[in-house]
């Protein structure tokens, strides 16, 4: 392992912002936690609030703990604005010098992973927000020793380095590595492979642009109509209100907590239980990606329409599946069972 001393002059080396990549495994347990203590917070409040009524404690405590409730239930959007803003939750200050990659480490030393170690680094546009992911390949099993432990995630293209790094900062990083090191570099198609890197992105997208260069909208599978939408946000605050309304009017303790039990059983069971994946629109193409399977693409040269027809319907949801019918008369199926509001934008940004 070769690390150095923060004392160790770092001449001529170029720094560049790294925003670490985070695998979307992690930050969807993150937020699964969060909204479990939500749910115990909420409880809570609802619990002090049937036992203890009329206790001037209770007026106190429990809209405090009905507000932390629904932070927590807030931590999925406020961590995607986050992560959009920034590109990772922690971002590292790395160099690249004459002696290689330069890493920092959490004890204040530098681990540097030598040229002689690497045998290529991959940037790839396409990413959300104009930003470039960025792997690295090394030479052998051996020259792990040498990088960061936070980025040894392992994809198609090497180790994830960062899935979010902006521009700038990749073409920086781009410029330095081939002044110490020609013939590294390898900036790869603007098109997100499956099984990559991924997108740095752990809530559930609706309709995502993507960087005027690359031409792309995304369309999550799981997208809601806008009566759903509605549905969705009277139902939590009703809930909040439901958690409040004991400490300022006079409501039978026994009420409150049943009437949330209630809510949250019927949130649960009209889910989004359909195919997980998203569509994925440019000029030439359109593509239904599912996290599990193979991607089916469609050229728009190719198609004459797309249409919708109702899949499945289940006592508390309703799904479509979309379908392609080419120039020469087939129906090609593209996607088996969506939200009906995804098919609806998807079919609005594509049929003329």
């Amino acid at each position: 392992m070769v690390s150095t001393t923060p004392g160790e002059p770092e001449t001529d080396a170029v720094q560049v912002r790294l925003p670490i990549h985070n695998p979307p495994s992690e930050l969807r347990t993150a937020v699964g936690c969060m909204a479990f203590f939500g749910v115990v917070l909420a409880a809570a409040a609802c619990a002090l609030a049937w036992v203890r009524s009329g206790d001037p404690v209770m007026y106190l405590v429990s809209p405090v703990l009905g507000a932390l409730a629904v932070l927590c239930f807030c931590a999925k959007p406020i961590l995607g604005r986050y992560l959009r803003r920034n590109g990772a939750l922690v971002t590292a200050r790395v160099e690249f010098g004459p002696d290689g990659f330069r890493q920092p480490l959490e004890d204040k030393t530098t681990l540097v992973l030598p040229w002689d170690d690497v045998r290529r680094f991959d940037f790839r546009r396409g990413q959300p927000n104009g930003r470039v992911a960025l792997a690295v390949s090394l030479v052998d099993d051996e020259a792990i020793r040498n990088l960061n432990p936070d980025c040894r995630h392992k994809s198609e293209d090497g180790f994830i380095l960062s899935s979010a790094m902006a521009l700038e900062e990749a073409e920086k990083a781009s410029a330095a590595i081939k002044l110490y090191r020609p013939g590294l570099v390898r900036w790869t198609s603007k098109d997100v492979r499956r099984g990559g890197f991924g997108i740095p992105n752990p809530v559930k997208r609706l309709v995502k642009r993507w960087s005027a260069d690359s031409a792309r909208t995304l369309v999550r599978a799981d997208r809601a109509s806008a009566g759903r939408l509605f549905v969705l946000w009277v139902a939590w605050l009703a809930v909040i209100a439901d958690f409040v309304a004991p400490a300022f009017y006079d409501i039978p303790p026994g009420i409150p907590l049943p009437v949330a039990l209630v809510i949250w059983v019927l949130l649960y069971l009209t889910r989004f239980r359909g195919d997980a994946g998203e569509f994925a629109l440019t000029a030439d193409t359109i593509t239904w990606r599912p996290e599990e399977g193979d991607p089916v693409r469609v050229r728009r040269a190719d198609l004459a329409r797309l249409t919708v027809e109702l899949s499945t319907k289940k006592a508390t949801r309703r799904y479509v599946s979309v379908h392609a019918i080419l120039r020469r008369g087939e129906d090609r199926l593209l996607a088996a069972k969506v939200s009906p509001g995804a098919a609806k934008n998807v079919l609005r940004l594509v049929n003329p």
